[in-house]
């Protein structure tokens, strides 16, 4: 059983590593998947991930599903009471939702934070990522060659 798993995952690793996305599509890819994974969608943006790469060729599987790592789980508790936060503070500015019920106002604040915030970190995550990108193209050969010395997975053909 292992063993099946561990050859599944070096082939999806090859797979990845041999995907040819210009670094603007790679961080395209990235930033799109914070910006859906941060939205509070349920689990159903991994359907808009799927979608996304079969509709486009240019988007970076690897990117996008790498993505989702940032906004796990143990992170998105912390991310909605901040976007519940700022979305509080913008619309308790504007005084629309007072005469509304608790809950209501609740939810608007999650989405008008949440809007907020994830439109801040897609765009700030495009430019890191788009930066390592840029290093990892210019360090490459030198970087495989350490990855394949600290890793028991067999040498990874990226040609």
């Amino acid at each position: 059983m292992f063993r099946k798993t561990s050859y599944k995952v070096k082939a999806e690793l090859k797979k990845a590593f041999k995907e040819d996305h210009t670094p603007r599509q790679i961080a395209g890819s990235f930033a799109i998947g914070v910006f859906i994974t941060s939205l509070p969608t349920l689990g159903l943006g991994f359907i808009v991930f799927a979608l996304m790469i079969r509709l486009w060729e240019w988007v970076s599987n690897l990117a996008l599903f790498a993505s989702a790592l940032v906004l796990n789980p143990f992170i998105k508790p912390m991310f909605y009471v901040s976007s519940i936060a700022l979305g509080g503070l913008i619309m308790g500015l504007t005084g629309i939702t007072q005469s509304m019920d608790p809950a209501t106002s609740v939810i608007i604040y999650l989405a008008v934070g949440n809007l907020i915030i994830a439109f801040i970190l897609a765009v700030t995550s495009y430019f890191l990522v788009l930066k390592m990108v840029e290093k990892y193209e210019e360090d490459k050969d030198h970087i495989i060659e350490e990855i394949e010395e600290i890793t028991p997975i067999e040498k990874i053909d990226v040609s």
